[in-house]
């Protein structure tokens, strides 16, 4: 065993003296195979359809559809508590007709206040 190791060494030894730069040339490829491995990596996992950055896209239009969401939802909460006074409150559908409809009781006078901008024209 120890004699197969010694031979192993001096063919080796053997192959370097007749190829100089093979060494550095193994080197070379190995450094250079492993740069553009890790550029397709790269490409592969963060530029791609499935990458980091589709993923980081997708995640900031969720959080987006997330507050829309949250602002529906209170939206609704405030039209049933509308509606909910709408049917029970007197009060306030009394307030409501006479803000936005004008209107009055049987017993009030309305006076209306024109501009004078539009009075003079």
């Amino acid at each position: 065993m120890a004699k197969s190791r010694k031979t192993r060494k001096k063919k080796k030894a053997q192959r370097a003296r007749r190829n100089p730069g093979s060494g550095r040339a193994k080197a070379f490829l190995w450094w250079l195979g492993g740069i553009i491995t890790a550029v397709f990596l790269f490409l592969v996992f963060v530029l791609s359809d499935h990458g980091l950055y589709q993923l980081y896209q997708l995640k900031q239009e969720q959080n987006l559809i997330e507050q829309h969401i949250r602002e529906l939802e209170q939206e609704n909460a405030a039209l049933l508590e509308e509606r909910n006074r709408l049917e029970n409150d007197l009060e306030y559908i009394e307030q409501l007709a006479r803000e936005r409809y004008r209107m009055a009781n049987t017993d009030e006078k309305v006076f209306r206040v024109i501009p004078e901008s539009t009075a003079s024209e």
